[in-house]
């Protein structure tokens, strides 16, 4: 794994203070792909969690689009964040509702080295055409890419590159809709009236364009 080292000392950089732990993939296709995990902190209760080996291929980015972006953007990883009540634990990851989110990390990080394509800030990704729930205990079925902040996004790597970190925020149908009709910024202000931290998921929140 190419960038394990400096994608993990960036994380340690940009969220300091807390204990980290890795879900090793045993068996791998194309690409490997871990998982780390980095414990909640007093002052900022939630799991960070984010993917390592996305970024070991370049995306297939058109010409079109590249030509557009300031910077090269073809090297990718995902990251999210889950509540501190989240449970983590290999046991508890045999259940659904527990491990949905580190699946999706991984289907969306082979993604587009599987699909000859690309993944960037704003994409949406229904799971599967039917917009299924991605476990029993939660209506969210589809999800779609945002950054933080530019210190917390962007990696710059030794051999010149930057790998850009994106944040996956899971959403609703409808939530997916209105992205697709009114953009981006519309669908963020939606989310952002969100009564708790919209960027911590929460399995069972209100679906906002319902």
């Amino acid at each position: 794994m190419e960038y394990v080292e400096e994608i993990g000392n960036h994380f340690q950089t940009v969220f300091a203070g807390r204990e980290s732990s890795v879900f090793h993939e045993i068996i791998s296709d194309t690409i490997h792909i871990d998982v780390n995990v980095m414990s909640p902190t007093e002052e900022e209760p939630f799991w960070v969690l984010y993917t390592n080996g996305m970024s070991d291929l370049p995306m297939t980015i058109p010409d079109e689009i590249q030509e557009q972006m300031e910077e090269n953007i073809e090297r990718a990883e995902l990251m999210i964040f889950l509540p501190a009540s989240w449970e983590l634990t290999q046991e508890s990851l045999q259940d659904e509702n527990n491990y949905w989110p580190i699946r999706l990390m991984k289907m969306l990080a082979r993604f587009p080295h599987h699909y000859n394509t690309w993944l960037g800030y704003g994409h949406t990704i229904p799971n599967y055409q039917e917009y299924e729930p991605y476990a029993d205990g939660t209506g969210l079925n589809g999800v779609v890419l945002f950054q933080l902040s530019e210190e917390i996004s962007v990696i710059p790597t030794k051999d010149g590159n930057k790998i850009h970190a994106y944040f996956l925020l899971p959403l609703y149908k409808e939530e997916m809709e209105y992205k697709l009709e009114h953009g981006m910024d519309a669908l963020l202000d939606k989310l952002f009236e969100l009564e708790d931290d919209a960027l911590i998921l929460n399995p069972n929140r209100r679906n906002t364009c319902k």
